[in-house]
């Protein structure tokens, strides 16, 4: 007998003629055709669900999304330091060098807030929402740390941001010219009509209204500065 317990075809011939055949009522294994040796077919291997593919990938996806976003941002940064003066470059490692005073080429994120405030940057109070901002725009990586050329794209983008203000509270006073304080003042549906009269357009009281409430994120029936700055960044026009 082989190795898989069946007769080789001559010993099988030689059992039959030898009376060991089926007389016996003995079974016997069947004789492969051709001394074909018989193959166990074995389940395939099955691959993760279609759902956990299609989970897989859009996670992948979303993954390269963020990076590509984090990579147009730190070009954009990138691109404001040419807009930097000699003295302003000269103040920034100043400022940088005295908080990393072993040398090491990198400065903490929670020193962040301070060196702003340390640069007189007027560019809001540094705290809460913003300055999360400006630690996620420095450390997209979310290292707990940043060099002074990540600090440098970045102070060239708050001044960026700083003229974009300035330019922006021009078009606020427009609506709001006898405010002492425009960051306090709000602008009503009164403030849109006079302005549109002013330029000689006549727009409908419901669609000042509307304009209103697309810009107005507390609902208070008007529009502060924080929601025309983010109305005009919006809408592309700063």
């Amino acid at each position: 007998m082989n190795r898989e317990g069946y007769y080789t075809r001559s010993e099988a011939h030689q059992r039959l003629a030898q009376g060991g055949g089926g007389s016996s009522g003995t079974r016997h294994p069947p004789l492969p055709t051709g001394g074909a040796k018989r193959v166990t077919p074995q389940s395939g291997r099955r691959g993760p669900p279609i759902s956990t593919r299609k989970a897989s990938a859009a996670a992948a996806a979303a993954a390269a999304a963020v990076e590509e976003e984090e990579d147009d941002s730190l070009a954009y940064m990138e691109e404001r330091v040419g807009n930097l003066t000699q003295e302003q470059c000269a103040e920034i490692r100043e400022v940088f060098d005295s908080i990393d005073t072993r040398g090491r080429g990198t400065v903490s994120v929670s020193q962040l807030g301070d060196i702003i405030r340390t640069l007189d940057m007027n560019i809001g109070d540094g705290s809460g929402s913003e300055l999360q901002r400006w630690r996620k725009q420095i450390d997209p990586k979310n290292t707990g740390k940043f060099t002074y050329k990540r600090l440098e794209e970045l102070v060239a983008l708050l001044y960026d941001e700083m003229d974009q203000r300035e330019q922006m509270l021009n078009a606020f006073r427009l609506f709001k010219p006898e405010a002492i304080n425009l960051e306090d003042a709000r602008i009503t549906l009164d403030d849109l009509q006079r302005v549109s009269a002013r330029l000689g357009e006549t727009i409908p009281v419901d669609e000042l209204r509307e304009m209103i409430n697309v810009a107005d994120d507390t609902g208070s029936g008007s529009v502060d500065f924080t929601d025309f700055m983010r109305m005009m960044r919006k809408t592309g026009l700063f």
